[in-house]
């Protein structure tokens, strides 16, 4: 893929769309692609487009909507992040919103859940981090990883008491139904081990023709 704009250092900060546009044409040139090719890689995954309209996108004439961002990295088969982070080895600074300039390490951090950009709340960086991101990755004093680590366990708290008692519901049902008629041995000892596990009282389920099993 011809380089629509050098990828040369330039003056002034990066914005997040240009390390966006710089990456895909890095990883489209290393897996010897060109802009054809690309948007067969793309039609191939379901997403529809013309050359020149991916030529203007990548050339940054165009704007580059998310959507297409996520098409782009499954028809490279990389991650999103892939697009959105950079090499550390620049001088660069990046400016992530207006106000803000980082170094790319610092702007890499930002983007994998590591850290918050400068002047942010850390409360809220640890609070809503990236799902399945590792919160131990998480930078900051023990009392800031602890503060962390307690809104995180914190905000889902509720989520995992609302899943448990689904799961002891649809528990009950199973026992029920695994008690029904006339069952053999293994299946009551299958149902009691799964009420001990989840704390579900069997004598509390009616069976037909029986008056409970003591």
């Amino acid at each position: 893929m011809a380089r629509p704009k050098s990828d040369s250092a330039t003056p002034g900060p990066l914005t997040p769309s240009d390390i966006v546009l710089r990456r895909i044409r890095t990883i489209s040139e290393s897996q010897g692609l060109s802009i054809s090719a690309l948007a067969q890689r793309l039609l191939e995954h379901g997403f529809v487009i013309s050359d020149n309209r991916l030529w203007n996108l990548v050339s940054g004439r165009t704007k580059l909507h998310v959507d297409t961002l996520f098409a782009i990295a499954a028809a490279l088969g990389v991650s999103p992040l892939a697009l959105q982070t950079m090499p550390t080895d620049s001088d660069e600074e990046i400016q992530p919103a207006p106000g803000v300039q980082v170094s790319p390490s610092r702007f890499n951090a930002w983007m994998t859940g590591t850290a918050p950009l400068p002047g942010s709340s850390k409360s809220a960086y640890a609070e809503h981090h990236p799902y399945e991101a590792q919160l131990g990755r998480f930078r900051g004093d023990l009392d800031e990883r602890a503060q962390a680590l307690a809104l995180r366990l914190a905000s889902h708290a509720d989520e995992a008491a609302s899943a448990a008692e689904v799961l002891r519901a649809q528990a009950l049902q199973y026992a029920a139904a695994l008690l029904e008629g006339s069952p053999s041995e293994d299946v009551l000892r299958s149902a009691e081990a799964l009420s001990k596990r989840l704390g579900i009282d069997l004598r509390g389920i009616e069976r037909p023709g029986h008056n409970g099993r003591s």
